[in-house]
């Protein structure tokens, strides 16, 4: 379950970056810099080859936004539904 549960939180904060990227207009190189990383572990996140940034990104990240919540509430919910569909009786 616990892989699971990385997989939706790689998978929401990839969109969250890319969509945060835009958003300001800014490069990969830039949005590297802000989130105090590099081009290149920067563009894992975009591709998804990274599915686990650090808490530091994560929590950069989220500043960036005007309403962290919104991601947070996305996350738990997909959590919850997750979890409640993996503990129905077979």
């Amino acid at each position: 379950m616990r892989q699971e549960f990385e997989r939706i939180l790689g998978e929401e904060l990839r969109y969250l970056a890319i969509e945060t990227r835009e958003r300001l207009d800014l490069t990969q190189k830039e949005m590297g810099e802000r989130l105090q990383m590099g081009e290149s572990s920067y563009s894992d996140i975009e591709t998804g080859e990274t599915i686990c940034a650090s808490a530091v990104t994560e929590t950069l990240l989220l500043q960036m936004q005007e309403d962290p919540t919104i991601f947070l509430d996305r996350v738990s919910q997909k959590f919850a539904n997750y979890y409640n569909k993996e503990m129905q009786p077979v």
